[in-house]
């Protein structure tokens, strides 16, 4: 009988760099879509409280993108551009930059 070695020590930190790869891309893309948030916002933000809510979140499940404002969902049904334009546009460029 032949017996063959083999040595498959480097696949996990082939899957590390590229989860690391792909954590660090996200975290990009959310620095991106506050900045935007921030940019975009069509209401006047007289406590700089709403436009400060902008953030993100990355972790195992993926990129979470939020205002916390506990009233943003309410000014974004007024028709005044908050986080939801924003989250789109980040959305299309993520699936530029990760789906292949």
């Amino acid at each position: 009988m032949v017996g063959i070695d083999a040595d498959f020590s480097d696949v996990d930190q082939f899957f590390e760099d590229g989860t690391s790869e792909v954590v660090a891309g996200m975290k990009e893309e959310g620095e991106s879509f506050v900045e935007d948030a921030k940019a975009t916002g069509s209401y006047q933000d007289h406590t700089k409280h709403l436009r400060e809510s902008n953030d993100y979140e990355v972790d195992e499940d993926g990129l979470t993108l939020k205002n916390e404002a506990d009233y943003a969902s309410f000014v974004e049904s007024k028709d005044f551009e908050v986080a939801g334009s924003a989250a789109l546009r980040t959305l299309e460029r993520c699936k530029r930059r990760f789906e292949r």
